[in-house]
């Protein structure tokens, strides 16, 4: 009982951190992504709960971390469907905003903790990488197939803005998502680098 208070407890206060980065980095890259993302560091405390307390606990702090980004944006509110374009492959609105929702949200944030299923991430570089890039391109792919799904009008104001003539697939995967993602997935390895090295991502860690 009294670890799965200091389970719960950790939890918490890592989700917390996370909302914290988001929050800052997301002031900071205000303007840069009109369309929502941020280059932040607000990951690496989900992958972190991931090594430390397993897959599943892992996925519980990325759905927590979902839901508490769902009320930050204020996207839990009946405006929502009026900023959800009519055009796109997707015909009726509910299905647009349950993919929104879902593919947005409580997916990519969610599954963030599949960054614990490479064992040893707290004791060996190797998996600690590999496990933040396997859950960073997840994130990734799920905003990517958002953006062509339900977001491609986008796309239009991207090619008359900058006279352009990019697919909405190229806008979505490699003009918008992949440059903060990507810039986000580097902050979170040389943070956990830096922890790494000084021996910070198992502390407090009881051994079993």
């Amino acid at each position: 009982m009294k670890k799965d208070i200091k389970v719960y407890a950790e939890v918490a206060i890592l989700v917390g951190v996370a909302v914290v980065f988001d929050v800052i980095f997301g002031f900071l890259s205000k303007g840069i992504f009109p369309w929502g993302g941020s280059i932040s560091p607000a990951m690496f405390p989900i992958f972190l709960i991931a090594y430390r307390r397993g897959i599943k606990t892992g996925l519980f702090a990325g759905f927590i971390f979902a839901i508490i980004q769902l009320m930050i944006t204020g996207m839990i509110s009946s405006s929502v469907v009026a900023i959800i374009p009519e055009e796109g492959i997707i015909g009726p609105l509910w299905i647009k905003l349950i993919l929104v929702y879902l593919l947005d949200y409580i997916i990519p944030f969610t599954l963030l903790g599949l960054a614990g299923i490479f064992k040893n991430g707290l004791t060996k570089l190797k998996p600690l990488i590999l496990g933040m890039v396997l859950a960073s391109f997840i994130r990734y792919l799920s905003h990517g197939i958002s953006g062509v799904l339900i977001w491609a009008s986008y796309t239009e104001w991207f090619n008359e803005t900058y006279g352009a003539s990019v697919s909405p697939f190229i806008y979505s995967f490699v003009v918008y998502n992949l440059p903060y993602m990507a810039a986000s997935l580097v902050l979170c390895i040389l943070l956990g680098y830096i922890m790494f090295k000084r021996d910070l991502l198992t502390i407090n860690l009881e051994q079993n």
